[in-house]
């Protein structure tokens, strides 16, 4: 089964509408903003360091025996020193009594999606705050609650010491002395508890922090996936943003959880390194933790660009799985991972196939990059030549942010994507010796270069985030091309800029009102505007909106249309090259219908404006025999469609055995090399090359057609 053919018994999330970043904002390691952490990704910054001395110190916990109870042999990581905190001046109601409460996780969600709201041109923008919604993912929570319970249970300390035969025979003025001093000397490190206490530190009030303060009324809340939680929270934003339910939403992920316990609790799993960060390299011996926020304001695409915003990347679908059922409950499942990855190709209604990039969870850990590996193999391999998709992982500079990890590498490939370059990824200089590197499809990007267009004219990447617990989710995503997506269609689920003409009656429209297309329809080669109504009226006004927004330069997208539109008592089919010449042809078109001239409709046909009225007539395929052949027939379909390689590659198979030779060496060859034009056109005139070699044209030119829904 291929990524694009769902079973009916996976369940299947389409995303209809692509849907745009429009902001980002950032704190992360040794970057205090999106613009500093994208230098640093560019420049292959490594920012792992020693634990900071406020943090928690090393000479009270560290130990370089992994078996010493209670201690850490890891004191490496990506810490957070500094970051932009001051509401008074940004005009925030947080008085200082609050401001103190608050974990510094909190601080850094609503410095980094003001951040964000800005880039997207908040607070001038014209979205309705009460369709506004606020979805973080975090997993644990921040470090300021283990602090105040530290405080609270301080009782049970001084219990067991006074119970102590040493102490109990001290004189009783040196026993309170003793108390008195200590009890002072540990209180002093936290925060007395107040009202603020609770709600500065759960991690649950991360996203209503933000939307309490920015006076956001849509859906606010946080959601924990473990070390997919940033990718949780992305998946839910943008199919709450699909369905209508707001209009621009704030998610991504923060993590703000490095303290001792949490190092010592992975040192028992045995996870952490203490040596560095090197994802798919054959020194990776577990992963580093790192810290920090990545946040991204959403909207609908069709809205991004009726707004005017700047578009880092488009979103197309996301995918997620369990595990299920596996060795153990922290142990990953790479069939739970290859399910996620699948299934957001199919919501995207893309063909893995054009993807040239993929960020992966790339966690540092031999078995486990390898492991993922090999699930991204079973999806994007296939008929890709070794080394075609460059690969990374974020990871490698700043570490392992658990909850958050899935938002940094989100934040990396969407601005890959923007600036169009490939970011290295770092300590890459010995091959993980569990790939065969040779067969891959993947290479590991190690320097920042150009990301060359592809041969599917738009460049495509995953980010992937896998969690404990075994829950897995993959985000598709490709670069914003103006005028490639059916933003008209986006519109109908906010109910705005539609005349009443074009959505009245019983009429549909590609471009207007589409549903989501199935999974299995592939993307039109080119522009394809395709309307249905209950009458030539009802179409040419249709037409008539289309035409009008084409000339403002607004085209649909290259998407398969309604399946509905082949029961309307009248159907328009426009192939078009850009907008100038959909604002013609539709203007044509509009007209031609509404003067009831069939002659002019004709004339249209040759333009590629088709018109159709009453029941939809059968389809029939007309198949060329011998006779019809010629050298390097369909090669231009062959190298740009996989569907058409697989074919030829199927065929090749099954004859080489009976030809001693591949039977596309009979059928492509260099068009310059006119000698060996002229013998292939001979032998091509032999029945026992010519039969097989229309069969496969035929066949890979039905499949093809298939793929579009026309059989």
């Amino acid at each position: 089964m291929t990524a694009n053919q769902p079973s009916p018994d996976q369940p299947v999330q389409l995303q209809s509408q692509p849907v745009a970043i429009v902001g980002i904002g950032a704190i992360m390691p040794q970057a205090p903003t999106a613009a500093a952490f994208w230098e640093n990704l560019r420049s292959g910054r490594y920012s792992i360091t020693d634990v900071p001395k406020d943090r928690w110190d090393p000479d009270l916990y560290y130990d370089p025996d992994p078996r010493a109870p209670d201690k850490t042999y890891s004191r490496i990581g990506g810490w957070v020193r500094e970051f932009p905190w001051d509401p008074l001046r940004w005009r925030l109601p947080v008085p200082p009594k609050v401001s103190e409460q608050m974990d510094d996780g909190q601080k850094w969600a609503v410095s980094a999606a003001r951040e964000a709201l800005i880039d997207a041109g908040w607070p001038e923008w014209n979205v309705d705050p009460q369709r506004v919604a606020v979805i973080i993912g975090n997993a644990i929570g921040g470090e300021k609650h283990y602090a105040s319970n530290m405080r609270i249970q301080l009782p049970e300390f001084t219990r067991e010491l006074e119970r102590s035969a040493a102490f109990s025979g001290l004189p009783a003025q040196t026993r309170q002395q003793i108390l008195e001093q200590t009890s002072r000397s540990y209180l002093s490190q936290f925060l007395e508890i107040t009202e603020d206490s609770m709600p500065g530190e759960l991690a649950n009030i991360i996203a209503g922090r933000i939307a309490n303060l920015l006076n956001f009324r849509g859906p606010s809340y946080t959601t924990d996936a473990a070390c997919a939680s940033a990718l949780a929270a992305i998946s839910a934003a943008t199919r709450g943003l699909v369905d209508g339910h707001y209009d621009a939403v704030v998610t991504g992920g923060v993590d703000r959880n490095m303290g001792v316990a949490a190092f010592v609790k992975f040192c028992k799993i045995g996870a952490l390194s203490a040596t560095g960060t090197r994802p798919f390299d054959a020194g990776a011996d577990g992963f580093v933790m790192g810290e920090g926020a990545a946040l991204f304001v959403l909207k609908r695409l069709a809205d991004a660009e009726r707004d005017g915003n700047k578009i880092y990347a488009v979103l197309l679908g996301v995918g997620g799985s369990s595990d299920g059922k596996g060795k153990g409950i922290t142990a990953p499942n790479p069939v739970g991972q290859q399910l996620a990855v699948e299934r957001a190709w199919r919501n995207a209604c893309a063909e893995p196939s054009t993807v040239s990039c993929i960020e992966a969870h790339g966690t540092s850990t031999r078995a486990g990059d390898a492991s993922e590996l090999a699930s991204l193999t079973a999806v994007f391999g296939g008929d890709v030549a070794p080394g075609t998709i460059a690969l990374g992982s974020v990871k490698s500079n700043i570490g392992h942010l658990k909850g958050a990890a899935g938002a940094a590498g989100l934040f990396k490939m969407a601005m890959a994507l923007h600036d169009k370059v490939l970011p290295p990824s770092l300590n890459f200089r010995d091959p993980n010796p569990n790939v065969d590197w040779a067969t891959s499809p993947f290479r590991v990007n190690a320097e920042l270069c150009e990301w060359p267009a592809p041969a599917c004219g738009v460049r495509r990447g995953g980010v992937s985030a896998f969690g404990f617990g075994g829950t897995n989710f993959h985000v598709a995503m490709e670069e914003f091309v103006p005028g490639r997506y059916d933003h008209n269609a986006s519109r109908s689920s906010a109910g705005a800029g539609i005349p009443a003409a074009v959505v009245g009656g019983r009429g549909t429209a590609a471009a207007v009102t589409a549903a989501a297309p199935a999974a299995t329809i592939k993307e039109p080669l080119r522009g394809a505007a395709v309307v249905g109504g209950d009458s030539d009226a009802d179409v040419a006004a249709q037409l008539t909106w289309i035409s009008q927004q084409a000339a403002k330069g607004l085209t649909p997208g290259a998407k398969p249309p309604d399946p509905a539109i082949a029961a309307a008592k009248v159907r328009a089919a426009i192939d078009y090259a850009d907008p100038a010449d959909l604002a013609d042809k539709a203007s044509r078109a509009a007209a031609a219908l509404g003067k009831g001239s069939g002659d002019m409709l004709k004339m249209l046909r040759a333009r590629g404006v088709f018109v159709g009225h009453g029941p939809a007539p059968k389809v029939a395929f007309l198949y060329t025999g011998q006779g019809s052949q010629y050298v390097n027939m369909l090669h231009e379909l062959r190298d740009t469609e996989p569907i058409v390689a697989r074919t030829f590659a199927e065929t090749d198979k099954v004859m080489t055995p009976l030809l001693g030779r591949p039977l596309t060496s009979y059928i492509f060859v260099d068009a310059d090399d006119k000698a060996a034009v002229a013998q292939l056109e001979q032998q091509l005139l032999q029945t026992e090359i010519t039969q097989p070699a229309v069969m496969a044209i035929d066949l890979a030119l039905t499949r093809l057609l298939a793929a579009y829904g026309i059989k």
